[in-house]
């Protein structure tokens, strides 16, 4: 049965997300997954040595359930939400720049838009608050520490998007590359500013393998980077298919204004 227009657009805002989902899933099921392995051994360890008491008690769900189903689920919903709010952003800015008289490739637009929100989104709030695996962190400063991510994510999102809402408006009158780099500049000024207000957390147990640690970090802004270029390029297929059964010419890889 053909789609139709409302079932075509909904799969344009789900279908991106839930593909990255699922490549993320199995790509962090392949380099995350041991890595939380040893780390929970290495807790384990570390309260035996210490003379802590381990809880025994059956668990509700395995950790193979956890591992599999519980992560699949996670990341795969992640995804979707993700992709829905790059489709939400991509057809924002691509309307202020067509009422700006602004036609920009399909691809670099997509592609472009997907690395700008994997910086603001997960690289930069990563370089203040890397990801830790279990057993790194105090209890005690959980709810400190949460709170701290958070609010330099939302931060970074929220100048992420004036920066881009003010190159926007600008477009029209100064040079591409030019105003990619005060954008790019603004950014980084804002955020190196509130990395060095907001408070910092060195929580990692004595005897905590160092290589898990450096390893875990890693391959989880990897990992988020695999999201965000799937997202893109699935979205960038999807509209040059789009495209061409609209308009079969060939477009300038360029931007360019009419």
């Amino acid at each position: 049965m053909p789609l139709t227009a409302s079932s075509y657009a909904v799969l344009r805002y789900l279908l991106p997300g839930a593909v990255a989902g699922v490549v993320t899933f199995l790509v962090s099921r392949v380099a995350i997954a041991p890595l939380i392995d040893a780390a929970v051994d290495a807790e384990a360890a570390l309260e035996h040595t210490a003379g802590g008491g381990h809880d025994h008690a059956a668990e509700l769900f395995t950790r193979s359930v956890q591992e599999n189903v519980g992560a699949a689920v996670g990341v795969i919903g992640f995804g979707v939400v993700m992709g829905v709010l790059y489709a939400v952003a991509h057809t924002v800015v691509a309307n202020a720049l067509a009422a700006r008289g602004v036609t920009p490739d399909p691809t670099a637009l997509a592609l472009l838009l997907a690395g700008g929100m994997f910086v603001t989104v997960a690289l930069v709030p990563a370089l203040k608050y890397p990801a830790n695996p279990p057993g790194v962190g105090l209890a005690d400063t959980v709810a400190e520490r949460t709170s701290a991510s958070l609010t330099m994510t939302i931060l970074s999102v929220v100048v992420g998007c004036v920066a881009l809402a003010a190159a926007v408006a600008s477009v029209r009158r100064v040079p591409l590359w030019r105003l990619t780099g005060i954008a790019v500049l603004g950014y980084a000024a804002v955020m190196g500013v509130a990395g060095a207000v907001l408070p910092s957390f060195r929580e990692v147990p004595d005897g905590f393998s160092a290589e898990t640690l450096a390893d875990f970090r890693l391959y989880t802004v990897l990992i988020q980077a695999v999201l965000w270029l799937v997202i893109g390029s699935v979205w960038s297929s999807m509209a040059a298919r789009r495209r061409a059964g609209r308009e079969p010419r060939s477009v300038s890889p360029e931007f360019s204004a009419s």
